[in-house]
């Protein structure tokens, strides 16, 4: 019982919740107490198909750590970076094209590095016998009609039609550049919240709250599930009222708000390809195309009507639609959850050079190293509920928030 307690802390369940039954949980709790029956079993093999999903940020972490010094096997199916990086030592790759499995020995970035180098090693392979099949082909055609070589032309005929062809090696997949457009220019004060207070019926959300986002802050929004993070985030986008206080945009403000359970309006008889390129008119197909194909559209998928997508695609087309028409102030509600590790590095690089304001919300650990430049950690008022969360703000990106917060110290991740 002890374990199973901590098993349950770490993954973010409060010791309330201990004997509540599970149908009074939403689905991604449910999925938190499944994972903590299968950590609390150890099995012998332990089989994970995308175990962060469901997990704010610091139960991700806490189950890094837990799973570090776990005494099986462990098989998982994963699109974070950084957690793999952090847990495993062999990769295998599976590639649809050529039916077969393909294994390597380290954690993701050893695995692209090798992937890298193997695909150099196959293409000079692919080269030299092109080469040398073209020697053999050339000494074949020129000696072809001269008597004293015909039995040299025989051997080289032979010797050709029994080499083992080395198939073209295939192009690894890599993330896609492209030069997004810019967004319109905001004022330095892109939007303020002064003595916000917000509440549901009886629980206190927030109390009081000022906060300021200025023009190219990179916020992310991090705390356990549950705290706010989300609410404060429609907030921001306008998509969530205020009880108290008030909430003043710049007047020249564009706010984009994305959510992966929030569809935006679609033209559902528009196909995907002309839905992309009726949000930006300067965009050529041929880009269209190739931004679609990294978001996972991949060539008859672009003419399916958006009517009949489903939740993840439509989510993935809006989120296309964004970039390539930016506003100048992006609020993201865990833009990770429906791609891919390429489509996450593709998002990544365009956000690298969008030149807006963005806020987010993230459990993906590469993602928010990479892009956040201010923490905002949110947490429950145990103590003092009636004073709403508590919003602590650091002015530094993943590894400083991590350090100056404490949770770098196993206790912080498994009480948070």
């Amino acid at each position: 019982e002890p374990k199973a307690k901590k098993i349950l802390s770490g993954l973010g369940f409060k010791q309330d919740d201990f004997n509540k039954p599970a149908r009074e949980y939403s689905g991604g709790w449910v999925m938190r107490a499944h994972l903590a029956r299968l950590l609390v079993m150890e099995p012998d093999l332990l089989m994970l198909d995308e175990p962060t999903n469901h997990l704010d940020l610091l139960s991700l972490l806490w189950l890094q750590r837990y799973l570090l010094n776990y005494s099986g096997a462990i098989l998982m199916i994963s699109h974070d970076r950084d957690f793999m990086d952090s847990i495993i030592e062999t990769v295998i790759e599976i590639d649809p094209d050529a039916a077969q499995l393909i294994s390597y020995t380290g954690n993701y970035s050893a695995f692209l590095d090798q992937r890298d180098k193997r695909y150099e090693l196959q293409v000079q392979a692919y080269r030299n016998q092109n080469k040398e099949i073209e020697a053999h082909q050339e000494f074949i055609e020129r000696f072809r009609q001269v008597g004293s070589k015909a039995a040299q032309v025989q051997s080289r005929i032979k010797l050709v039609e029994k080499i083992e062809r080395i198939e073209k090696p295939r192009t690894p997949r890599k993330p896609f550049k492209f030069a997004f457009p810019q967004p319109p220019r905001s004022n330095q004060k892109v939007l303020e919240l002064s003595k916000m207070g917000q509440s549901y019926g009886e629980k206190r959300i927030y109390k009081d709250l000022d906060l300021t986002i200025e023009r190219n802050d990179k916020i992310v929004l991090v705390g356990p599930n549950g705290a706010g993070k989300t609410t404060l985030l429609k907030i921001l986008a306008g998509e969530l009222q205020i009880n108290e206080g008030k909430r003043e945009p710049g007047y020249a403000t564009k706010i984009g708000y994305y959510s992966q359970h929030r569809a935006e309006a679609l033209n559902e008889y528009n196909t995907v390809l002309e839905e992309v390129m009726g949000a930006c008119t300067t965009l050529r197909e041929e880009d269209a195309r190739a931004i679609l194909g990294t978001f996972l559209f991949r060539r008859a998928d672009v003419e399916k009507r958006c009517g009949v997508l489903s939740g993840g695609e439509k989510s993935r087309l809006n989120l296309v639609k964004f970039l390539v028409d930016p506003p100048n102030l992006l609020l993201m509600d865990e833009p990770t959850t429906h791609l891919d590790i390429l489509s996450i590095d593709s998002l990544v690089a365009a956000l690298k050079n969008y030149e807006g304001t963005l806020v987010f919300i993230s459990h993906d650990v590469h993602f928010i190293r990479t892009l956040a430049e201010t923490t905002l950690h949110i947490t429950r008022n145990e103590k003092n509920p009636e004073k709403g969360a508590i919003v602590t703000r650091y002015t530094g990106g993943y590894d400083y928030f991590i350090e100056k917060s404490g949770l770098s110290d196993d206790r912080g991740a498994v009480t948070a």
